[in-house]
């Protein structure tokens, strides 16, 4: 059995993408690392890159997808909480 291949990306391949992107499943997509090696990168980046006043810009995580149901479901739960911290 083979070990799969580790995807080496250079790093102005890499930052091309953050420039392009807006999300890191966008980013992981053009560079084809894993999400966690990307946002792992970026981390690693921006932490160098802000040491010498270098702004990266601002990713962000996928959006979650968020329905009437779930928004519903939750106000419900706030509502049980603030009664019964209310009683106490």
């Amino acid at each position: 059995m083979k070990k799969p291949q580790r995807i080496r990306c250079s790093t102005d391949q890499f930052l091309n993408a953050v420039y392009s992107s807006k999300t890191y499943e966008e980013i992981s997509e053009k560079t084809g690392q894993k999400i966690s090696s990307t946002i792992a990168r970026y981390s690693r980046i921006k932490k160098d890159m802000s040491n010498k006043n270098i702004a990266l810009p601002k990713i962000f995580r996928k959006k979650q997808n968020v329905n009437s149901v779930s928004i519903l479901r939750i106000n419900k739960i706030i509502k049980k909480l603030k009664e019964y911290h209310n009683n106490m």
